[in-house]
């Protein structure tokens, strides 16, 4: 028995490292960091001016590649940011400045919802054509069961892809989750919502949601977007 207990330790020991070397290099990768979060309704154009504003901070540091901050079209008082870093280490790097700090601390009384952070990495990204006019961005969870987790990584990837070849599309990102293998987030930006709704209408996309349907373990929560500027 002793030597049972000995030989574990032994072992976890020996793999500790390993697992400390995996983790520095996961933190030395890109990242994007998507996030949500919800104020009271009266709160909206101070959070609204909040979030611009660590935005434009965001976009001054070393690490940052793109960051966009975005108001819910149907709720104005839900806001999302979505941020790509060249490493988890630069956004931490950020994060712990006196602008970073004081964003958050300041819009912490306003929130109706907690500061929901989501850390992933890219599982099939495109190129992204700078929008013009009034853009209108999507933001979709997606959600299948662990055992499906290969067929429908597989299918959101295919579905993505080609997306972004429909016409007035100017973004189309799959990003998976890193703490959850079986999560996504769909990024899409398109000239019109017109564009969009024309994509949603083919057959690839119909198709898509059909077969997706039985590998979901949550609704398809899909929210639209503008971009604060």
């Amino acid at each position: 028995m002793h030597r049972c207990v000995i030989a574990a330790v032994v072992i976890m020991a020996g793999l500790l490292p390993l697992g400390q070397a995996a983790l520095a290099q996961d933190a030395a990768q890109p990242v994007y960091i998507v996030t949500y979060t919800e104020v009271a309704p009266s709160a909206a154009s101070e959070a609204g001016e909040l979030i611009l504003g660590y935005a434009s901070e965001a976009r001054k540091a070393s690490g940052a590649v793109q960051i966009d901050a975005l108001q819910r079209i149907s709720d104005s008082h839900h806001f999302a940011l979505v941020e790509q870093w060249q490493s988890l280490n630069a956004k931490q790097a950020f994060a712990a400045t006196g602008p970073a700090t004081k964003f958050r601390a300041a819009l912490t009384p306003l929130q109706s919802a907690a500061y929901d952070e989501r850390i992933h990495a890219a599982l099939s990204v495109g190129p992204s054509t700078p929008p013009s006019g009034d853009p209108v961005v999507f933001l979709t969870h997606v959600d299948v069961v662990p055992t499906q987790v290969e067929p429908g990584t597989a299918k959101v990837k295919g579905f993505v892809e080609e997306g972004r070849t429909a016409k007035g599309n100017r973004r189309f990102d799959d990003l998976v989750q890193i703490s959850r293998k079986n999560h996504f987030t769909v990024v899409e930006i398109w000239g019109s919502l017109a564009a969009k709704n024309a994509w949603i209408s083919t057959r690839t996309a119909a198709a898509f949601r059909q077969e997706l349907q039985p590998m979901s373990g949550a609704l398809y929560d899909e929210r639209a977007f503008r971009l604060l500027r």
